[in-house]
């Protein structure tokens, strides 16, 4: 043990909290020699208990049990439900000497953390500091242990963690860490930040940290660290493996200049672009790159411009045909970069693609790309004008693609006369994807007052409830949207004997807008629509709706723990100072589903081929029972995948097509301290407890969705060629 850890237990008062006061049995010995004890009964009320979050169904005593997988099952359901019991009882499992035992209950003391950061750090950081438990995969306690510490989110976590930069055996969890931390906070202090920096390139004793630029990649960086972040992710680059990314994603939050507002620095752009136009970088790696140019500023749209003709398709029907698969994201995000105000430099490259074509009778998913590369064109050259012939002429008149650029030039310039008519129309397109981002605009565009006031209250009255929502979000975020003048400073307004307005005249909520919410608000809504339900809710409190707290008080009761943290919320915004929820807890008998078989393979049959999920159901079991039952029903043909972030993320699941829908079922979160890698499936939330049909797939290593969505196992195929909107047709199942 290095000196900086001694200094530690001595700062901490540590010692009398460290392994060796006999709570909890001894369970070194192998599963095998007591797993025949465990009464199947048992291990099924841990499982119900975890289902419903009922921790009191859990002897408090289990960690003193002699049965393993009794304390096994115990840890996982505790550290899932993560209320007070569960943590005060999860505290004995920390002694465990079992590898998944010990990695359940510290992950479950730092998810249980709000309230307690003090005392859970000092038993997660002694325990740290006594650890002689070896990884037993995907079970890896000392790395639980870090990034509970790191849940936490306090000074005293980050001085923690930062210290053990230094130390062999801690040294890459603490950098996964910071970056958990990085993320809580927005961002780390110098001393870590310089800690980081000095442990990337590594020394004579320490080997590279290539995981050290995945903190300052989530990170606001200050500018004098810039020049040290160019040279350490240059050094990151030449090394090859799934860290070698948060070095381009580094570089994106790094290159800052020392001052002003120009953007990022020409050096550090020029390092972006040298990864987007090597064929030495897998092609992840080269679409996160041309996403970050979009981050640099002025330098960032130049080198993007100088890279458009040398990743484009140009007339080779080859190169156009290898736009169905991942090359397109590449060339997307690039043209993503460029779309506004781009160099002129760029506008040769960009009219070619404006004009593209894809040879001979092409299939759906190719003659899509195309002609979403020909309107993202067409939009940079538009530069803000929405009747110009280029943007006119991009796609057919009424296609979603052609409509949301029309959509995204109008919205660049303020929105009268023909510009508003123009917009009122796409506020009522055939596809809810531009209906919501026309509603979206509104957050950008006060003139449009009486109309927006309009297109509101139409947009709670609509039948999906995407659309609801999105208005809804909108009303919260900018309340004062809903407000008209006060009827009589209108009719003052026309009496000419009237006194002269005042600088701050009397408002009032829009009727419309009112009946709208109030309808939309006692509507039945399915209970997987969380998102929807709660952001009326939202809404309803900041425009003091008289039915927002009668609707608070009922989503109290609500059996979804999202539901009622955000009905204490609106409690508190409407002027219950400590809220008033309380949840008397699920008293339920349900009977959980049989998980499907060990690598249960499902196929998904898409406009981009045929594409594999395989189920592994043995963290997540009742999930992958609902995915499997969902695919047996024939629900996921026809649906389409509704995002796509190159490099990043595909997802899917919503038969709505806009992600704010599902199959109509809730889903408890099955969350586990697993890594989300490269290719992982999750299960797509919005708060806890939220998940329904939504599935993700990981394209790159993704350690901030670490322990926060449900993994429910591992993808097949090139799901890098797969692009918005693409269908499926059909599901092949194979148990």
């Amino acid at each position: 043990m290095r000196g900086s850890s001694l200094l530690l237990l001595g700062l901490l008062g540590l010692l009398a909290c460290a392994r060796g006061n006999g709570s909890a049995a001894s369970d070194a010995a192998p599963a095998s020699s007591d797993t025949g004890a465990t009464a199947p009964s048992d291990l099924k009320d841990y499982a119900r208990a975890e289902e419903l979050r009922r921790s009191a169904d859990i002897p408090e005593d289990v960690f003193t049990s002699a049965d393993l997988q009794k304390r096994r099952r115990a840890a996982r359901a505790l550290a899932r439900i993560a209320d007070t019991r569960a943590a005060e009882t999860l505290a004995a499992g920390l002694h465990s000497s079992d590898a998944e035992t010990l990695t359940w209950s510290a992950y479950g003391l730092g998810y249980a953390c709000k309230g307690r950061e003090e005392k859970h750090i000092r038993a997660l950081v002694a325990r740290s500091l006594t650890l002689d438990v070896a990884d037993a995969p995907p079970f890896t306690p000392r790395l639980a242990l870090v990034r509970a510490i790191a849940r936490c989110g306090t000074p005293l976590a980050e001085t923690v963690l930062t210290r053990w930069l230094v130390e062999p055996a801690f040294r890459e969890a603490a950098a996964v860490g910071l970056g958990d931390l990085a993320v809580r906070q927005k961002g780390l202090g110098a001393d870590a930040m310089t800690a980081l920096l000095d442990a990337a390139p590594g020394d004579a004793t320490h080997p590279p940290l290539d995981l050290a630029l995945y903190p300052i990649s989530r990170s606001k960086v200050d500018p004098t660290f810039a020049e040290r972040i160019l040279t350490v992710a240059q050094g990151a680059l030449a090394r090859t493996g799934d860290a070698r990314i948060f070095a381009v994603r580094a570089l994106s939050r790094g290159s800052f200049p020392p001052a002003g507002k120009s953007g990022g620095t020409p050096q550090a752009a020029k390092v972006i672009a040298e990864v987007v136009g090597s064929s030495a970088f897998t092609l992840e790696e080269r679409a996160e790159a041309a996403r970050a140019l979009g981050q640099l500023g002025e330098s960032g749209k130049s080198e993007a411009a100088d890279l458009l003709p040398k990743v484009a398709p140009g007339k080779d029907p080859f190169a156009i045909g290898a736009l169905g698969g991942a090359t397109f994201g590449i060339v997307a995000s690039l043209l993503n970069v460029l779309a506004e105000e781009p160099p002129k430099s760029a506008e040769p490259m960009l009219f070619a693609l404006a004009d593209l074509s894809a040879p001979g009778d092409p299939p759906p998913t190719l003659k899509r790309r195309v002609a979403m590369l020909r309107c993202g064109a067409a939009l940079a050259l538009a530069r803000g004008s929405f009747e110009t012939d280029v943007l006119q002429k991009c796609d057919t008149k009424g296609t979603e693609i052609w409509e949301r650029a029309r959509l995204a030039s109008l919205v660049r310039r303020p929105l009268l006369k023909e510009r508003k008519t123009a917009w009122t129309e796409l506020a009522h397109s055939t596809h809810v994807r531009v209906r919501e981002a026309a509603i979206e605009a509104l957050e950008g565009h006060p003139e449009l007052d009486a109309a927006g006031r309009t297109e509101l209250a139409a947009a709670l009255e609509a039948k999906e409830p995407g659309m609801v929502a999105t208005a809804a979000e909108v009303l919260f975020k900018h309340p004062t949207l809903a407000f008209a003048l006060a009827d009589r400073e209108r009719k003052a307004a026309l009496d000419p004997h009237a006194p002269p307005p005042t600088a701050n005249p009397e408002k009032e909520l829009d009727a419309k807008i009112a009946k709208a919410l109030r309808g939309s608000l006692g509507r039945a809504w399915s209970e997987d629509l969380v998102e929807t339900r709660a952001l009326l809710l939202d809404a309803a409190a900041a425009l003091h709706l008289a039915e927002a707290k009668p609707a608070a008080l009922r989503a109290c009761k609500d059996p979804n723990v999202t539901m009622r943290l955000r009905a204490d919320a609106a409690l508190r915004a409407l002027g219950e100072k400590d809220g008033k929820c309380t949840y008397p807890g699920d008293a339920r008998n349900v009977d959980l589903p049989a998980p499907p078989p060990k690598n249960t393979k499902l196929t998904f049959v898409t406009d981009s081929g045929e594409l594999g999920i395989v189920l592994e159901p043995e963290l997540a079991p009742v999930t992958t029972a609902r995915i499997l039952a969902l695919a047996k029903s024939g629900f996921y043909k026809g649906v389409s995948v509704h995002r796509v972030v190159p490099a990043f993320v595909v997802q899917f699941g919503d038969p709505g097509g806009d992600g704010y829908g599902g199959s109509g079922t809730l889903l408890r979160c099955e969350t586990s301290p697993v890594p989300f890698g490269p290719r992982s499936v999750g299960i797509a939330l919005a708060g806890r407890d939220t998940g329904s049909s939504q599935l993700f797939v990981t394209l790159t290593r993704t350690p901030h969705l670490d322990g926060e969505y449900t993994w429910v196992g591992h993808a097949e195929g090139d799901w890098s060629s797969v692009a918005e909107d693409d269908v499926i047709s059909d599901v092949k199942i194979a148990e």
